[in-house]
C-alpha cells in the first residue's frame, strides 16, 4: 500500500512539473521562432556532407533535420521544449527573459564510431512582448580520427590491442576495424599493448570538425609526411606516420629518436637526439617558454612545434660534469629548437620514457 502512494506521489509531481513547463510556455507573451540558415539546410547538407565522406572512403546517412534535437531551456535550467525539431512549435512561446537554445542532430556523450554530431548553440534574450528569431549554423562540433594499419605495423604488433584515449575514455580500434571513430575535441592518443604492456604510438590535438586519417607503419626507415585539405565544411587531414627510425642507439649516426624510447625501455649507454622544446616539466605538463626555473633537465621532442606533453621526453642534466651549466635552459633560453644529442640511459622520468645517467651530449 505503501508503495503504491508513493508511486502514486511521484506520478503526481512529474504530472506537476510537466504542468508547470506547459504553462510558462502557454502563459507568457514572448516568442521564440527557429530556422536554418541557408548553406545548411536538409538538402546541402546531405549531399555535401555525402560527397565529403566518400571522398574519405565512408559513407554517413546524416539525419533529417527534421529528427535533429532541438532544446530550449531557460537561465535556471528549466526545459521549456527538448524534442524532434520537425516537431517544435513555431514559434515556441515562453516568457521575457534568457534563454539557451541548442540544435544537435544526435546526443554524444562518449566515443562511438561514425557518430559525427552537427548543432549550434545560442543564447537569446526576448523581451516582454517581443519575437526573437533564431537561424541556427549546424556545424561539426566533434572531431574524427581514422587509423590504417599498414602490414609493417601489424608484423610489428602481431598481437596487439589498439586504442584512442581522450579526457579519460577510450575506444578500442582493432585492425579489422575501417570506420572513423569520433571524439569530442581534445587531445587524442593512440596506444597500443606489447607484451602486456601499454606503448604509446602517437597524440594529436584536434578541434572541432577535425577529421584526421593516419596509417601507421613499423619500419627500418624514416618516412614522415603530413599534409592538411581545409574544407568549407570540415577539415580533412591526412597522415602518414612510421612508428620508430630503425635506428638502435648505437651512435650519433643512428640515433634514437623521441618515439623510439617507449620501444627501449631499459637501454643502457644509447644515443638519443631531439629538439629542445622547453622544459620545467612534469608528468602532466612541459613549459614551452621561458622563463625557466629548473636547471635539472629540460624537453626533447622529435617535433620542434611539439605543443603537448606526451611528444616530449624529459632529458636529465646531471649535476656533475659540465652539461647542466651548458645547456640548462634558465641560463639559456634561446637554445629552444636546437637539436641536442645525448648518451645516456632509457628510464621512466615524470612519468614518461625519458634519458638519465648522461655520459655524452652534443648540441648542434
Amino acid at each position: 500500500m505503501t508503495q503504491r502512494i508513493l508511486k502514486g506521489f511521484v506520478l503526481l509531481m512529474a504530472v506537476v512539473a510537466m504542468t508547470a513547463c506547459k504553462d510558462e510556455m502557454t502563459t507568457g507573451d514572448s516568442y521564440i521562432s527557429f530556422g536554418l540558415s541557408t548553406d545548411y539546410s536538409d538538402i546541402y547538407m546531405n549531399r555535401r556532407l555525402g560527397e565529403l565522406f566518400k571522398s574519405a572512403g565512408s559513407s554517413l546517412n546524416l539525419p533529417d533535420t527534421n529528427d535533429f534535437i532541438l532544446t530550449v531551456a531557460s537561465s535556471g535550467g528549466d526545459i521549456i521544449y527538448k524534442g524532434p525539431y520537425g516537431e517544435r512549435p513555431d514559434p515556441v512561446r515562453v516568457q521575457s527573459g534568457s534563454y539557451d537554445v541548442s540544435l544537435h542532430s544526435i546526443e554524444f556523450e562518449k566515443p562511438g564510431f561514425d557518430m559525427p554530431q552537427f548543432g549550434d548553440l545560442r543564447t537569446v534574450v526576448v523581451g516582454s512582448g517581443q519575437t526573437v528569431s533564431v537561424a541556427f549554423n549546424c556545424t561539426q562540433l566533434n572531431c574524427g580520427m581514422k587509423l590504417i594499419f599498414a602490414n609493417s605495423f601489424k608484423d610489428r604488433f602481431p598481437a596487439s590491442d589498439v586504442a584512442i584515449h581522450s579526457d579519460g575514455q577510450s575506444l578500442a580500434y582493432p585492425y579489422s576495424e575501417t570506420r572513423t571513430a569520433f571524439f569530442l575535441p581534445g587531445i587524442l592518443r593512440v596506444t597500443c599493448t606489447d607484451n602486456g604492456n601499454e606503448v604509446p604510438i602517437l597524440s594529436r590535438q584536434l578541434e572541432a570538425a577535425d577529421m584526421l586519417t593516419i596509417k601507421l607503419s613499423a619500419s627500418a626507415e624514416t618516412s614522415d609526411s603530413f599534409s592538411v585539405e581545409i574544407d568549407t565544411v570540415r577539415n580533412w587531414m591526412y597522415e602518414d606516420f612510421t612508428l620508430g627510425s630503425g635506428n638502435d642507439g648505437s651512435s650519433m649516426e643512428k640515433a634514437l629518436k623521441i618515439a623510439d624510447l617507449a620501444m627501449n625501455l631499459g637501454a643502457e649507454d644509447v644515443w638519443v637526439c631531439g629538439y629542445i622544446v622547453g622544459g620545467d616539466v612534469s608528468t602532466s605538463k612541459v613549459s614551452f617558454d621561458p622563463p625557466f626555473t629548473k636547471e635539472s633537465h629540460l624537453a626533447l621532442a622529435d617535433n620542434v612545434k611539439a605543443s603537448t606533453r606526451e611528444e616530449c621526453a624529459a632529458i636529465e642534466l646531471p649535476s656533475s660534469g659540465n652539461m647542466r651549466d651548458a645547456v640548462n635552459l634558465v641560463d639559456h633560453p634561446g637554445y629552444i629548437g636546437r637539436k641536442l644529442y645525448v648518451k645516456g640511459d632509457i628510464e621512466n622520468y615524470f612519468g614518461y620514457p625519458g634519458v638519465k645517467s648522461i655520459k655524452e651530449f652534443l648540441l648542434e
